[in-house]
Order: C-alpha cells, then sequence, then structure tokens
C-alpha cells in the first residue's frame, strides 16, 4: 500500500516533528541526521542562505543576530496592542537575514524544511498537510499559522488542536466499553504550554474544557538554569556576564542538555570551557535545586490545569473527581517531578499518569492519524482549497477498532469568547468560551450608531466586558445603501467557526435582507499578495532550493591537492579518499561521561586497517564537531561513537 501523501504536522515552539501514514502505520519522519525532531530555530549558512534545524542551532552562540528561535510565541501577535479605532496597533516583526519578516514567513521556512525531508522520505512531491496548534491560539494565531502554511506552498487540509491530536495518538478513541471517559491532557513543550479535558465515548473525542499559557514551557526552565549559572559565576569570579546575548544563549544550551540529564540523574554539571578568554567554569546543578528554580512556572501550570478543569464544570458540569487520567505531551513533561506532582494535585496513583507514547512524537503521530481521512491534491490549491475530510457516516477514519468500526468524531471548543465592538467600548459576545468546533451562532439585536455610509464591524477575542481590553482580531468593513440617522438600519451578525477553528463572519440587514460577507481583516495576518510575494522570496533564500552543486573555486582536484597526510604515514598507506587525515584530539569540553571512548576512539583510528576506518573515524569527527558547537544532539552522538568504536574494538 503507497503512502497516504497527507502529512501530519507538530509545529512546535522549540522542535517540530512530521509524520505519514505508511500504508500500515503513523510513522514520525526522521530527519538527515536521523532525529525524529527538528529543532524550529532558523539561521544563516555561510552562503547566506537560509537553514533550519540543528545546523541552525548550532548557529546560535556564535551568530545570534541572524538565528531565530521560538517564533511560534510571536505569530499572530501585536508589538503594540490596538487601543482604540484610531490606534489600529503594530504587528510584531522578526529581524532576520538584514531585513524585517512576518513571524509567519519565519515558519513557513520551517515548515519548508518539514515538508521537504517528508519529500525526501517517499521520493514523491506533498502538497497537503494537517497541521496541530495549541488549543489556546486566538483567532490570529490559527490564521497565521494557515499563512505559513500557504507560504511554504501546502495545502492546510485541517489545523487540530494539539491536546486533540495526542489523545488520538494515546488510542482514546479506541474505547472497548460504553461508558463516558475523562481525562486531562497536559501538553508542556518548549515555549508553551497547553491543557484541556476531553470526554471520550465510543466514536466520539470531545474537548470540554481548556487552559493554557503561551509563555511557558522549557525554554523559560532553561532561562531559570542560566540566570542562576550566571549569578554563580558573579559571586564566585566577581565577572557579570547576564549582558552578553552570545554568552546567554551558549549558556542556555548547556542548560538545555543538563536538564535533560537531571531527569534520570540526582545532580549534573555544566560544562563551559573558555566563557570568555580568561574564563573557563564547571557549575553544579542538583534536581533539588533545579526544581526549586522552577517551582512557580510549575505552579502556573497548576493554575491552568484547574481553569481547564472549571471550564468543563461550568459547560459540562464535569468534577474534579471524575477525571481518570492524566496524558503527557511535550518533552518538558520528562522533568522527574511533573508526573507525582499531577497525581499528587488531582487525587491519582502514579500510573494513571501516562507517558507510554513518546512526549516528542505523539502530537505529530495524532495528526498523521488525523491527516490519513484527508483528500491529496496533485498540487497546491491555495485559496481554492475546501478543507472537507473524505466523507464517512460517522466521523474521521482513524483506523481501528473498537470505536465504531474506527470512525471517530472530534469535537473541540472555542478556548475564547467571540464577540464584537458595540457602543464604542462594550464587548457584546456571540460565540462564548467552550462553544462547539464547528458551530454558528447568530445575535440580531444590533443597530447602526450613528449617521454615515460606512460601518466596521470590530471583532474581539477575549473575556473582559470592556472590548478594548480584548484581543482586536479582525474588522469587517460593511458599505450602506444611504446615510441615514443611527437606529434606523438593524444587523444581524453571525459567526461560524470551522473545524480548524477558523472564523467566519456575515452581516445581514434586517431592512432589506441584504447580506455582506466581507472578507475578515486582521492587520497581523498576511494578505493574498504578501502570501505570494512571501513564497517567492522564501524559495529563494532557503538553503537547498538550488539545482546541481557548484564547482569549487579552480576545480575539485586544486581543492584536494596539497592536503597534509598522517604523521609518519608511508606513502603506499595514504589515499585522498580515505579516511586517514588527521584527526583532532577530544575537545576539553567533552562531557565526562564520554572522555574515555573518546581517547580511545582517537587512537583506535590510526589503528584500523583502511577497510575498517571510515566508520569510527566518521563516527568520531561527528562527535567532536558537536562538541565544539555546543550541540543538542552530543549524548546522541556520544551513543553513537560508544557503539561503533565497541563494534570495531
Amino acid at each position: 500500500m503507497p503512502f497516504h501523501k497527507v502529512i501530519g504536522i507538530d509545529l512546535g515552539t522549540t522542535y517540530s516533528a512530521v509524520s505519514i501514514w505508511d500504508g500500515k502505520d503513523t510513522v514520525v519522519i526522521e530527519s538527515a541526521l536521523g532525529t525524529k525532531t527538528v529543532p524550529s530555530v532558523v539561521g544563516l549558512d555561510p552562503e547566506g542562505q537560509v537553514i533550519v534545524g540543528a545546523p541552525a542551532q548550532n548557529n546560535l552562540a556564535s551568530d545570534p543576530g541572524n538565528t531565530v528561535i521560538e517564533v511560534k510565541r510571536d505569530m499572530g501577535v501585536y508589538l503594540k496592542e490596538p487601543t482604540g479605532p484610531d490606534e489600529p496597533g503594530v504587528p510584531k516583526r522578526v529581524r532576520f537575514r538584514g531585513r524585517e519578516y512576518l513571524p509567519q514567513e519565519i515558519s513557513a521556512f520551517i515548515l519548508m524544511e518539514l515538508k521537504r525531508q517528508a519529500e525526501n522520505f517517499i521520493g514523491e512531491p506533498i502538497h497537503d498537510a494537517v497541521i496541530t496548534v495549541p488549543a489556546y491560539f486566538r483567532e490570529p494565531q490559527r490564521g497565521a499559522t494557515e499563512d505559513a502554511a500557504r507560504m511554504a506552498r501546502l495545502n492546510v487540509r485541517r489545523l487540530v488542536n494539539e491536546p486533540t491530536a495526542a489523545a488520538v495518538c494515546f488510542g482514546a478513541d479506541k474505547i472497548e466499553d460504553e461508558d463516558t471517559h475523562t481525562y486531562a491532557v497536559y501538553d508542556l513543550g518548549g515555549g508553551t504550554f497547553d491543557v484541556s479535558i476531553i470526554q471520550v465515548s465510543p466514536g466520539n473525542i470531545s474537548v470540554v474544557g481548556t487552559g493554557g499559557d503561551p509563555r511557558l514551557g522549557g525554554g523559560d526552565f532553561d532561562d531559570r538554569v542560566t540566570g542562576y549559572v550566571l549569578n554563580q559565576i558573579k559571586e564566585q569570579h566577581g565577572t557579570d556576564l547576564s549582558g552578553d546575548h552570545a554568552i546567554w544563549q551558549r549558556v542556555k544550551r548547556e542548560a538545555e542538555m543538563r536538564k535533560r540529564e537531571l531527569s534520570v540523574a540526582g545532580a549534573a554539571t555544566l560544562n563551559l570551557p573558555f566563557l570568555t578568554p580568561q574564563l573557563s567554569v564547571n557549575v553544579p546543578l542538583t534536581r533539588t535545586v533545579f526544581e526549586s528554580l522552577i517551582k512557580d512556572l510549575l505552579d502556573r501550570s497548576l493554575a491552568c490545569l484547574d481553569e481547564a478543569i472549571e471550564s468543563a464544570r461550568e459547560s459540562n458540569g464535569i468534577e474534579r473527581d471524575e477525571i481518570e487520567q492524566v496524558l503527557l505531551v511535550g518533552g518538558s513533561t520528562r522533568i522527574a517531578c511533573i508526573r507525582p506532582m499531577l497525581a499528587e494535585h488531582l487525587g491519582l496513583e502514579l500510573k494513571d499518569v501516562r507517558s507510554d507514547i513518546s512526549p516528542d512524537e505523539v502530537v505529530a503521530r495524532g495528526a498523521g492519524m488525523v491527516a490519513r481521512d484527508y483528500p491529496a491534491a496533485d498540487g497546491y490549491e491555495g485559496e481554492d482549497l475546501e478543507m472537507a475530510a473524505v466523507e464517512h457516516e460517522n466521523g474521521l477514519d482513524l483506523g481501528g477498532s473498537a470505536a465504531e468500526g474506527g470512525i471517530v468524531v472530534l469535537q473541540d471548543v472555542t478556548s475564547h469568547t467571540l464577540g464584537i465592538l458595540v457602543n464604542k467600548s462594550d464587548f457584546a459576545a456571540i460565540l462564548p468560551k467552550d462553544s462547539r468546533i464547528p458551530g454558528s451562532e447568530t445575535q440580531d439585536n444590533f443597530v447602526n450608531g450613528g449617521k454615515g455610509k460606512q460601518l466596521i464591524v470590530r471583532i474581539f477575542q477575549g473575556e473582559n466586558a470592556v472590548a478594548y481590553e480584548n484581543d482586536l482580531i479582525g474588522k469587517l468593513p460593511i458599505d450602506l445603501p444611504e446615510a441615514r440617522e443611527a437606529g434606523f438600519y438593524r444587523f444581524a451578525v453571525t459567526f461560524s467557526i470551522d473545524e480548524s477553528g477558523l472564523l467566519g463572519v456575515s452581516v445581514k440587514c434586517l431592512n432589506d435582507d441584504q447580506i455582506w460577507r466581507t472578507e475578515l481583516q486582521c492587520d497581523v495576518r498576511a494578505t493574498r499578495e504578501q502570501i505570494e510575494s512571501s513564497a517567492a522570496h522564501l524559495k529563494e533564500v532557503m538553503a537547498g532550493q538550488r539545482t546541481g552543486l557548484p564547482e569549487p573555486p579552480g576545480g575539485a582536484a586544486d581543492v584536494r591537492d596539497g592536503l597534509p597526510k598522517p604523521p609518519g604515514a608511508a606513502p603506499s598507506e595514504v589515499d585522498d579518499t580515505d579516511h586517514a587525515d588527521t584527526l583532532p584530539p577530544p575537545p576539553e569540553n567533552t562531557p565526562a561521561e564520554f572522555k574515555s571512548v573518546a581517547r580511545r576512539s582517537y587512537k583506535l583510528v590510526s589503528q584500523l586497517p583502511e577497510s575498517r576506518r571510515a566508520e569510527l573515524a566518521s563516527a568520531y569527527l561527528m562527535f567532536v564537531i558537536a562538541v565544539r558547537n555546543g550541540s543538542s544532539e552530543v549524548e546522541d552522538l556520544g551513543d553513537k561513537l560508544n557503539d561503533v568504536f565497541y563494534e570495531h574494538k
């Protein structure tokens, strides 16, 4: 059975992943470096072309001005919030490559890399994707995600809330009895936190309560450790390095790696050689100190969890003690104290806080499972795309089992109230928080507020009774037949929200039944013209989009000529095509657990016959480069080097 060419994408704040249905199962596709997640980092190669993932992440300390991280936090966000009709707000921009980019353009680079990764895996073009978003994402953020996909030349078949995708992957759709079960999905990623209360019955997964924090995640934990380390350096060495952005980023990379160690160990040491030409330090960090540094951040996550539970109680009458299990999502849930913290907070046994599927992959896999029920297109369809699933009588066919022969209905809810501005400052709610998705609601008690031929319907999202205390998410201009006195025209406003959580607005004049359906205008969204222009620009500057390989100056032979030979090697032992070139010794900052194997591999390479030398030399060199650059791949490459060494020993 061939691949189903609609991919599932987890577009994460710090790491992203892509999956596809291979005919038997949903698989998370490995990157060129052999990892199933790709750092959501965008940077430049030496030729000024855009690169994504680990290569870009390795530039973070050396070229922070041209390395963009955590752009998901800026999607659909204002730099200066709108404060009134005459103060429309200023959309956020990202400085990169000497120009200002929309955040969705930076995200498009990441999507282009994931798309290319999938195309390389199956050997065919891919045009369609199901993309996950946090449940708390507002309309402009969801729209900006769709903008990014179009810039990457992907048809968005559906935007799926991350907790919903995770629930599908955990198998919550395969309930074997007729009862309704209640779960909490606790999604703590690298930069955002999302929590949903879901109810599952045979053939149905319903989100009944949501909460979240767009500024809470593993990156914030890394910042806490970084601040702690720099304070230790200041106290012990009298040097304040906290204002140096490059040093902060280097320490933060080391903090991330040691944080991972503390998930399985009681203590770790941050190795930081040559932070300055005169300063090299080793800073110990215990799990107890680490947990005390992040306690208030974890408390914030529990407050969001309680908010979601209260939301579920108000909308569906669900009580706290009805929650049977917690499903853990996101790499930060590996922190050792999180499972017992949640078990205690909800009165559950530890076994009921589940992490049996890799937290890094569960959302991508769930997206891929949903994606298999959407048809693949022959090309990029852009604005003409109709986001409809393959039709089944009862919903999406997620493969399967007990749930209505594999058919399951996914029902999400709105994470915020949607409404419009009335009486110059009031917020009139039209779609309340926790309304069903998809859904529609109409209010018909509006009139024109003054004499004029045009009125502007301003749409907001939030919970405050004062409109401009909420988020302005769009405007809908209406041209009236003629100017009449205030109160003459009567209107019905309809909000319709599709399965991706994207809003459509229509206004009907009750005087003559004329209906206006104008495209929603939002200053933080990209226009059609911007999307087309950006798509062409991104393709031009993205590394790997060129065809053919450039010839080195002077030709390839001149590049090879004159390379030094290994000291003491006989001419017969040396060949330009083997791996006998001099290897660098293990760096001083080699992690302690890999120092022995690195030193022994360095010595063994020269002792091996040519036929067995290449694999060990390659594994050793990749490990050394990762250590020198402070790469997050050090541990994986060190383990690989260890395996290769003992194979050749």
